[in-house]
């Protein structure tokens, strides 16, 4: 009687290890994202004196979990080309390390500063975004004015969940 008692502890015990979820800890390493990120951008900003806010979303579209850490690095473009320098860091927030399931979304905050209050701007036609760890940018559709060498872009480090347009931005 007591084996067919532990055979059957056993056995509830191996089928409730089969069905429960893996729990990792924060000291397990995960591979960073890289090319499993796509960034999505909306050009639906929060304007304020002076410039506007806008979100930066990145979401994992690979198949494992996967993190990312830092700033992303955004610039104005004209036709494809760079005009003014790259995203400043906003060095109030700090960098932290996000852990991105499949299919889950992190964000920045970008602030892109009315160059008319810096320089005589030169009008672009497009944002590019490289997401932290990247090596390519995604470039999207977008008309602002940049300054020849200065930054009218500023961007905070990564955040984890979905950016809230007319809420995250502080």
């Amino acid at each position: 009687m007591k084996r067919l008692v532990v055979l059957v502890i056993a056995a509830l015990a191996l089928t409730a290890s089969i069905g429960a979820p893996s729990v990792t800890t924060a000291s397990s390493p995960r591979a960073a994202c890289g090319t499993s990120l796509e960034t999505w951008f909306a050009p639906d900003g929060n304007g304020y004196a002076g410039g506007a806010g806008y979100v930066v979303e990145f979401s994992n579209i690979g198949t494992t979990t996967c993190t990312v850490q830092g700033n992303p690095t955004v610039v104005l473009t004209k036709n494809g080309k760079q005009v003014g320098l790259n995203s400043r860091h906003d060095p109030l927030v700090p960098v932290k390390t996000v852990t991105l399931k499949p299919g889950h979304t992190a964000h920045v905050v970008l602030f892109v500063t009315d160059a008319g209050a810096l320089c005589r701007p030169i009008p672009t036609n497009g944002l590019s975004v490289r997401s932290p760890g990247s090596i390519r940018a995604r470039v999207f559709p977008f008309g602002a004015g940049a300054c020849r060498g200065k930054s009218t872009l500023r961007v905070d480090a990564i955040n984890p969940g979905v950016g809230i347009p007319y809420y995250t931005i502080r």
